[in-house]
């Protein structure tokens, strides 16, 4: 028999290099579009990590709002100052919302619509807001002038630490003036604070460098663009900003520490409010109300009716998608009564009428919403 030899023809080949090339280029796509999902994903999850955590920050600040903070006394001291306004619009905003002219600093206090791009402007009064160890040490004080001594030796406030001290009463909170004028001196120098003080004294850490100009940390939170452009990370929609937590300097002449601290990035919009119990029609029966504005409210006010604060924040989650189109709407930057809230508050945020957002319809906006009750003001 004679050997026969068969194969493919040159038509056949073709057939079968393009069936192989349609099934590479099917699962390249493929490849790439997984791929992209996995970084969209990635991205949205380090969003939420990075957001859960400066959040966090906040809702410690806002629940520790009038700790350590002087309830009455201030008139017998030396008059103290807080924020100096300086170039920076942050710091303009920052300085309508002193108390030093009171008889008693505001715990807790917001500008409505006052910051950038009609965002609000937070500001929080309490001794352990600021960025130092100092400010987490307290002690008690007897009526000798000596203080109580801690068994862990690092949660002793050391010499050199600039103190208040306050008269604690059952209703009442004294700030205790030094005996040669003013109201703060090293804690080495703890003795020299005036005597006539109760015996339930404490002690509070307010700066381990610089002699306080106030009696308290204060703690501002804020959006804004970064001073440069490049500080905005890449992956941020232009236009958008960064939520700082700005510590207020305690030195004289000065705004904030810088720099301040970024928190939050690719934000939008951030507003305020504030859950009342008060008898605001004055009828005998206390109501439950929401509100933005407290400016008003004196610092008994507050601390008798503020029972929560809430933080509503629009930011970007994750990187620009070109498949994604945002769908277009007004985007609530709060709660309003007829969608089961308590009462209307905050605004509805329109990225066309802002047009500050560029390209914002190929991101995804999620809307964060912190609720803190403060546990200091009483």
């Amino acid at each position: 028999m004679r050997n026969r030899q068969s194969g493919f023809t040159m038509l056949e080949l073709i057939i079968v290099m393009a069936i192989f090339m349609l099934v590479i280029f099917s699962a390249s796509d493929m490849f790439v579009s997984l791929l992209t999902e996995f970084k969209q994903q990635g991205k949205i999850a380090i969003t939420n990590i990075e957001g859960i955590l400066g959040l966090e920050m906040m809702r410690r600040d806002i629940e520790h709002a009038g700790y350590g903070l002087p309830w009455d006394g201030i008139t017998a001291i030396t008059a103290y100052s807080e924020i100096t306004a300086g170039t920076e619009p942050a710091e303009a905003v920052a300085a309508t919302l002193n108390d030093a002219t009171l008889s008693a600093p505001r715990a807790i206090l917001s500008r409505d619509g006052a910051g950038w791009h009609g965002t609000d402007h937070l500001a929080i009064k309490a001794a352990n807001v600021a960025m130092s160890n100092t400010c987490e040490k307290w002690t008690l004080l007897d009526k000798a002038g000596v203080p109580a001594p801690w068994t862990a030796a690092t949660d002793n406030l050391k010499n050199m630490d600039n103190v208040i001290v306050i008269s604690q009463g059952p209703t009442s909170r004294t700030l205790v003036p030094v005996a040669a004028g003013g109201f703060t001196t090293t804690f080495a120098n703890i003795a020299n604070f005036d005597a006539n003080r109760s015996d339930t004294s404490i002690v509070y850490g307010i700066d381990p460098n610089t002699a306080p100009k106030m009696p308290f940390n204060r703690a501002d939170y804020y959006v804004e663009a970064p001073a440069s452009a490049s500080d905005l990370p890449t992956r941020c929609a232009a236009g958008t900003g960064l939520l700082y937590k700005a510590v207020a300097s305690q030195a004289a002449n000065d705004a904030f520490v810088d720099p301040p601290m970024p928190v939050l990035d690719c934000v939008a919009d951030m507003q305020v409010a504030y859950v009342r119990l008060a008898d605001t029609n004055n009828d005998g029966v206390l109501e439950r109300d929401i509100t933005q504005n407290i400016t008003a409210l004196t610092a008994e006010e507050i601390r008798t009716q503020v029972r929560e604060v809430r933080v509503y924040i629009l930011a970007q989650e994750g990187q620009r998608d070109k498949s994604y189109d945002h769908p277009y709407q007004p985007m609530r930057v709060g709660e309003t009564s007829a969608n089961g809230g308590i009462g209307d508050v905050g605004r509805d945020f329109d990225f066309v009428a802002d047009g500050s957002i560029t390209d914002w319809q190929h991101y995804r906006w999620k809307l964060y919403i912190l609720v803190a009750k403060p546990v200091n003001l009483r």
